[in-house]
């Protein structure tokens, strides 16, 4: 029989209530059979295939474990992350075995940039040793990118010396090695990771990294090639390849390197294939293939983006080509605060802020950069830039010249020059110079933006527009080129010309940002409230998370009087700023009830930045990060709380219990001692006390503790409940059933019952907890916990009869639960009697996943000689908890019947392995021999 019967008898507290619901469809055996066909298309490859199949399964019975586990396992090998996690998740939720789905599960939070969640709930405690290793390997790559170099090169370590045969985490260790310069150990590293995996194409691709970030281009262009000779089509050998290919000047091969990609989808790769249009002399192509460019990197995680030192420069750069210098700043500032040795990256974050006005920030960026690169044409650029906008005018041109001698030859610097001789006085050869950098290449639109901005400064907008007509002549198809000329309309006042020409950049480049909100703003000054409110429309179902296209719905609802929408918009806009946001906390327990934990947490934490010093909102939050499993901010979010509860003691007391349940017993006791500074003899506080001293397992603190709280509340049913729960923490039953008896005396109640019980059957008397459960029934004649205590107690007794009519009382009153069920399906599978499977069936009902239900009707479908339906139950049990011998007797014996002798070895000697001796063993030994 199952031995794996609910207790209602606990030893340390009563076994809480499992609230749940759920069906278990009619129709298992289909479900089966698609899922064995799954099994078999999956393990062939074929990949779509399984998925339609498992599906079809969960069609059948969506709480089917084994197919939301394999159906997970499909969607990552196909690159679907989102579903993997979802399908991962419900594999858990629905009770598989934490080994199971642990690397994928990191592997999804490594690839999704959720770095902090990865380090807070997956621990490489209780895995084998190859799962230890690849999850320490990825931790130690996700606690690099949250800055914790020490820990990260600790946890690469670990794995190391856990197995020094694998390349895992060496691999996993170059990049972070190559970012911080560390070019040796990376390439010992990297080597040996080819020694190890000759035909690994991520062993050859770190290893031609290494050598690319030593400048041995040659080296590294063999690595990436014999990279994608053992995997076509691997993005990152393929993309930098092509990169040093373009730096060749080898642009054919350049070209023929990037076709093997779907370029449509890999930032870098538009990234290049925008210069190489540049080469070639397309300015369309190539500012469309920085516009696709810039949207890719938008749309990928931030938290995974921010330690990405390729995928950023491109996101930099796409956007600072398309004015769009805030997002390009974000980005740099990513960049260069994680990678400092990129100067290219702090030239360009200065160049941003030059185009954004913060010039002494510039300049200190720049005069650091001078000290690397001391003749360096751009940065004397930029820097003369910065003096130019201050009104340095000489300093400027002695820059700019300087520039010029050291090879700068772009006609924007020579724009740079001409505007600043302007500014020294020199009118006439100012302008001269800067119109004949235009006139040499009226296609350099930076040299036109420049020249047209200073021209409108100097008054001369004619000339100006004059200006911007020509470069839109010489770039037709450029939508930057026609959003200046709306520009430069706008400021002479002809709104509708303005207007008109953001249309057409618009139509001419659909996904031109500055173009499409210029065009939105002129609509909204112009009252055309409909025409902005579709393209909002278009540009947040691009980019749900466009804070700034979110302000801008805002200002249009706000305009058209719509508040509640201008008010929804703002909350929207502001959550992704983050300013001025505004969060109920009835979303944080809708999201909770519904069960969406991540969701909540977002919400409360959203609530305590807004709501700073509520006690209620905060301990909100500590709740949501409790369920969802991150601790330590828990703990963090606790002591805030513990400051500002000052010596409030009902607060501190409720503070106290959230640290235990966050593990934290050290807190809790000093939130039960700040309580009781305020107010010495409160019973909750000093029970608190109790309770925390408890899980610390400190024996004289809890001893005193105790004491204290008998003393001050001498006639408290606490106090006494306390002192048997100390007992049985200690291994001393009889004294904790004198305690319990004491505490019944002075206030009865049921929970002191099944204390009472459970110490007598430590004691070996479950006759004597009977006793005490029939007492209670004198009182409370209609309890049905109790008939379900007393049943269990029979079975002790071995008296199934009188079980079996304890658990029918129960059911019959329509008072009872899944685990009533469950214990009297048992009950009747050892009688032999009764119809152990519809009792099972409706005890899944109640409790989906449960592994105890799961198996109970298994084994009660087994013994019916229902082998199918039970096979897939018990396969369901067995990822649940894998290392349950019983359960893997019952999947054993269902298998072998079913023919499948293979399949039923395995099971029976993995659950026959420990030698351990049970009622089942000598049967489970006997089928085996006949195997």
């Amino acid at each position: 029989m199952n031995s794996r019967l609910y207790r209602y008898l606990r030893i340390l507290a009563c076994v809480p209530l499992l609230a749940g619901g759920g069906h278990v469809h009619a129709d298992a055996a289909k479900a089966g059979r698609f899922y064995e066909d799954a099994l078999v298309r999956f393990q062939g490859n074929d990949v779509p295939g399984a998925i339609i199949q498992l599906k079809n399964a969960l069609q059948q019975d969506r709480d089917m474990l084994a197919a939301h586990l394999l159906l997970a396992k499909a969607y990552l090998s196909s690159g679907d992350v989102g579903p993997a996690e979802v399908e991962f998740k419900e594999a858990l939720r629905l009770g598989a075995d934490r080994e199971v789905v642990v690397v994928p599960l990191a592997q999804i939070y490594l690839m999704q940039g959720r770095y902090q969640l990865l380090i807070d709930s997956i621990k490489p405690d209780g895995l084998s040793l190859p799962a230890k290793v690849d999850v320490l390997s990825l931790r130690g790559t996700a606690l690099g990118n949250v800055g914790k170099s020490i820990d990260a090169t600790r946890s690469f370590e670990e794995a190391r010396a856990l197995d020094s045969l694998s390349p895992v985490p060496l691999l996993a260790e170059v990049p972070r090695l190559i970012a911080g310069g560390e070019l040796d150990v990376a390439r010992v590293r990297a080597e040996r990771a080819v020694e190890l995996a000759p035909d690994l194409a991520a062993a050859h691709n770190a290893l031609a990294s290494v050598k690319h970030a030593a400048g041995d281009l040659a080296g590294a262009l063999a690595g990436y090639e014999k990279a994608i000779s053992l995997q076509p089509g691997f993005v990152d050998a393929v993309v930098a390849r092509a990169g040093i290919l373009i730096d060749l000047s080898r642009d054919a091969e350049a070209v023929s390197t990037l076709a093997v990609l779907d370029t449509a989808s890999e930032p870098r790769a538009r990234y290049l294939q925008a210069l190489l249009a540049t080469r070639r002399g397309d300015a369309a192509a190539a500012s469309r293939y920085m516009e696709e460019a810039a949207g890719l990197v938008d749309a990928l995680p931030s938290e995974w983006l921010a330690t990405q030192e390729q995928i950023l420069m491109v996101g930099a750069l796409a956007h600072y080509s398309g004015r769009q210098y805030e997002k390009a700043r974000k980005y740099l500032e990513a960049l260069t605060g994680r990678y400092p040795r990129n100067i290219g990256a702090r030239r360009l974050l200065a160049a941003v802020l030059v185009d954004m006005g913060e010039y002494p920030r510039a300049a200190t960026l720049l005069d650091q950069v001078l000290r690397d690169l001391p003749d360096d044409p751009q940065t004397l650029h930029l820097l003369g830039r910065v003096q130019l906008a201050q009104k340095r005018y000489a300093r400027a041109t002695e820059l700019f010249e300087r520039a010029l001698a050291a090879g700068g030859r772009s006609s924007e610097l020579q724009a740079s020059l001409g505007a600043s001789r302007l500014g020294q006085g020199e009118r006439a050869a100012g302008i001269s110079n800067l119109k004949a950098a235009f006139e040499h290449n009226p296609q350099d639109l930076g040299v036109a933006v420049t020249l047209a901005n200073l021209l409108v400064r100097e008054g001369q907008k004619p000339d100006a527009l004059a200006v911007a007509m020509r470069v839109v002549e010489a770039l037709p198809d450029d939508p930057s080129a026609l959003n200046l000329l709306g520009l430069i309309k706008a400021s002479t006042g002809d709104a509708e010309g303005a207007r008109q020409a953001y249309v057409e950049a618009v139509r001419k480049s659909p996904g031109f940002m500055p173009a499409q909100l210029n065009l939105i703003r002129a609509d909204i000054e112009s009252g055309r409230l409909d025409e902005a409110r579709s393209l909002l429309d278009t540009l947040l179902r691009k980019n749900k998370r466009d804070g700034i296209a979110m302000y801008e719905m805002a200002m249009l609802e706000q305009r058209a009087g719509r508040h509640a929408e201008a008010s929804r918009w703002f909350e929207r806009a502001a959550a992704e700023r983050p300013n001025d946001v505004r969060i109920v906390l009835g979303l944080v327990e809708l999201r909770s009830a519904a069960g969406d934990r991540v969701g909540a947490r977002e919400a409360a934490y959203g609530l305590a930045l807004r709501r700073k010093g509520d006690l209620g909102v905060m301990a909100a939050l500590a709740n949501t990060e409790i369920a969802a499993g991150d601790l330590r901010s828990a703990q963090q979010t606790l002591r805030e709380m513990t400051a500002l509860a000052e010596f409030d003691a009902t607060a501190l007391v409720r503070i106290g219990y959230l640290q235990l349940a966050a593990a934290n017993p050290d807190a809790a006791v000093y939130a039960a001692r700040k309580a009781m500074q305020g107010r010495p003899a409160d019973l909750a506080a000093m029970a608190l006390m109790v309770q925390a001293e408890r899980m610390r397992k400190d024996s004289p603190a809890v001893d005193s503790a105790l004491q204290a709280l008998r003393k001050q509340h001498p006639g408290s049913s606490i106090g006494m409940r306390l002192a048997g729960d100390v007992a049985m923490d200690r291994g001393q039953p009889a004294q904790a059933v004198e305690r319990y008896r004491q505490a019944f005396e002075l206030q009865p109640d049921f929970d002191l019952v099944t204390r009472l019980a459970s110490a007598h059957v430590l004691l070996g008397k479950p006759e004597q907890g009977a006793v005490w459960v029939r007492r209670w029934l004198q009182r409370a004649p209609d309890d049905m916990s109790a008939y379900s205590v007393l049943a269990e107690l029979e079975m002790r007794k071995g008296d199934w009869v009188a079980a079996r009519r304890g658990y029918e009382k129960v059911v019959a009153s329509g008072r009872f639960d899944a685990r009533t069920l469950n214990n009297l399906a048992n009950v009747l599978i050892h009688l032999g009697e009764g119809d152990p499977v519809a009792l099972a069936q409706q005890a899944l009902a109640m409790a989906p996943g449960d592994v105890a239900i799961v198996d109970t009707l298994g084994w009660a479908l087994a013994r019916a000689g229902r082998y199918d339906e039970a096979i897939r139950h018990l396969r369901d049990a067995r990822l649940r908890a894998p290392q349950d011998a019983e359960i893997r007797w019952h999947l054993g014996f269902a298998l072998a019947r079913q023919g499948r002798a293979d399949e039923a070895r395995a099971e029976l000697q993995a659950a026959l392995q420990d030698g351990a001796q049970s009622a089942w063993t000598d049967e489970a030994r006997e089928l085996l021999k006949k195997l």
